[in-house]
């Protein structure tokens, strides 16, 4: 027996006493994380979700396009030449822009179906002014793709064009003018613009013709100061 400030404790009160001591520590070890590794991957799966969150909010503050075309709120392409594009050539010869995200989405019987964004606006001025062009498409792309055409018609076939470059003049996610630079080959190596009007309606980019001046309604001529002009294309 031992006797501690006054009361006496059985020695086999002591061995249950030690026993129960030595539980309680493997318990806490046991149930404490170790090292907070389990705390940090917690943490970081937070701002993983966090991360997904926001860009899932930032995706689909814009309706999306039609044929699986999305939505984006990037305009990084206003600044610098999008990246990924791939350029393909129609059976008419024309070359134009592709990209799985920005569109088209659809090749036939014309291009269409582009992504609701600022990189969608200007692959689909891109293809909406090259197959006005092309005569083998051309009457299509006029009829579902152009707005307050009535009086313009479609613009005189030429030769296949190269895309050379643009400049976005302004944009906002309803209405993008994208002043586009394109070479015709066969008539020399001069860079020639344009000034798309581009607006979003009914699930896609439509072009809309300017008001007034109905001899040369997207102010075509020759550009004088290609320095202006983000290079893109296959020039």
């Amino acid at each position: 027996m031992e006797k501690k400030s006054g009361v006496t404790i059985p020695r086999w009160g002591i061995g249950i006493i030690a026993g129960v001591g030595v539980l309680l520590v493997l318990l806490l070890i046991v149930l404490i994380p170790r090292g907070g590794s389990s705390s940090s991957a917690s943490s970081g799966s937070s701002a993983s979700a966090g991360s997904e969150q926001q860009l899932t909010h930032a995706t689909s503050s814009l309706a999306a396009g039609s044929c699986g075309a999305g939505a984006s709120d990037d305009e990084s392409v206003m600044d610098a030449a999008p990246k990924g594009t791939k350029w393909v050539t129609t059976d008419s010869g024309w070359t134009g822009p592709s990209s799985k995200t920005a569109g088209p989405m659809v090749d036939s019987p014309i291009r269409s179906c582009f992504e609701h964004s600022a990189e969608g606006a200007l692959y689909a001025a891109t293809w909406t002014m090259l197959q006005l062009n092309d005569p083998a498409v051309s009457q299509q792309t006029y009829e579902r793709y152009v707005i307050n055409g009535t009086g313009w018609g479609t613009p005189s076939a030429s030769a296949p064009q190269q895309v050379a470059g643009y400049q976005f003049l302004s944009y906002t996610p309803e209405r993008a003018v994208v002043r586009l630079a394109v070479v015709i080959p066969e008539r020399g190596t001069g860079w020639i613009s344009a000034d798309v009007t581009m607006v979003w309606q009914d699930g896609d980019w439509r072009l809309r013709v300017p008001d007034g001046n109905a001899k040369n309604p997207l102010g075509i001529g020759p550009v004088s100061d290609t320095t202006k002009f983000i290079r893109w294309g296959t020039v």
